[in-house]
């Protein structure tokens, strides 16, 4: 029920104990409370101590959470792009290829599937370039990885739930850390464009399915996985500042807008993880399962210091 949804979104710990059918993505419907409406200042999503969030242009709710229409559009852009020879390609053409790949009867469809302009989607990509040629038509480019560039790690202070609707476009080898927790969001077998606040809300999601309903597991653990749940809930309002690090071993990964970004070289160390060749065959609840893995070592140690 959309209202009751409406009274729900206006704490975090309340979405915790929502309950929803089983078929539908928690993350999903908490994106939506989060980010539905961004410019309207009623009772519907939060708009924070900030005013209106940068976000209200339209698209960034769409982005991630569980919303693979927005993914799969992304997919047949940059593989338009890729079969085409010019670096800069015309928007409105390529808009018209996708809508005919995809099924949408007329741009209107199309937008409604973005949350917003066609125009404005491809500005808000952090690796999409957009410019107004001679005759004034929107163009755009997709920008390549450089193979040659170095590891780095990115470092952005969070200082506020603006910071949280940035984009990051995630390289596939790139993984994310909270170092005042400990936590780290792991590497994926592809790339990934999302805004921060969905990276942090998935992982949460992630580690909260993992031990609802489990009775196999000790109390312990249960405890220490739901403190970090807890702990990831109050990075999403920003109860105080933190540092999210990106450690991106290809030098691929770009925020935006990245004002503030930090950039420092990266040393590479072993991989304590399964490459992407092996991720990309892992299933989500044995990524679930890594994930709380991880974390039950780093308590593990801790306990043991």
């Amino acid at each position: 029920d959309s209202e009751f949804f409406r009274v729900r979104a206006h704490t975090a710990r309340a979405r915790l104990v929502v309950a929803l059918p089983a078929s539908q993505s928690a993350v999903e419907h908490r994106v939506v409370l989060e980010l539905s409406s961004a410019g309207d200042t009623g009772s519907r999503g939060r708009m924070g101590d900030e005013g209106v969030r940068p976000e209200a242009a339209g698209w960034v709710p769409r982005l991630g959470g569980g919303h693979q229409e927005v993914d799969r559009i992304l997919d047949e852009l940059e593989q338009i792009y890729a079969s085409q020879p010019n670096e800069w390609l015309v928007a409105d053409p390529i808009a018209s290829m996708v809508m005919r790949e995809e099924g949408y009867e007329d741009e209107d469809e199309l937008e409604d599937a973005l949350g917003g302009s066609w125009e404005a989607f491809l500005g808000g990509m952090p690796h999409i370039e957009v410019r107004r040629n001679a005759r004034d038509d929107l163009e755009f480019k997709v920008l390549k990885p450089d193979p040659d560039a170095p590891p780095r790690r990115l470092t952005l202070r969070v200082d506020s739930r603006d910071d949280l609707w940035r984009v990051l476009f995630k390289a596939p080898e790139a993984t994310i850390l909270i170092p005042h927790l400990e936590f780290e969001i792991g590497a994926d077998h592809k790339r990934r464009v999302d805004t921060l606040y969905n990276y942090i809300a998935a992982a949460e999601w992630n580690l909260s399915s993992h031990i609802r309903g489990r009775k196999d597991l000790a109390a312990e653990y249960v405890v220490a996985i739901s403190e970090t749940v807890e702990q990831l809930l109050g990075l999403l309002d920003v109860e105080q500042p933190f540092d999210l690090v990106l450690n991106d071993p290809a030098g691929a990964s770009i925020f935006k807008p990245d004002h503030g970004v930090a950039s420092t070289p990266l040393q590479l160390e072993p991989a304590a993880r399964p490459p992407a060749a092996v991720m990309a065959d892992m299933t989500e609840e044995e990524e679930a399962e890594a994930l709380a893995a991880e974390l039950a070592a780093l308590t593990a140690e801790d306990g043991g210091s």
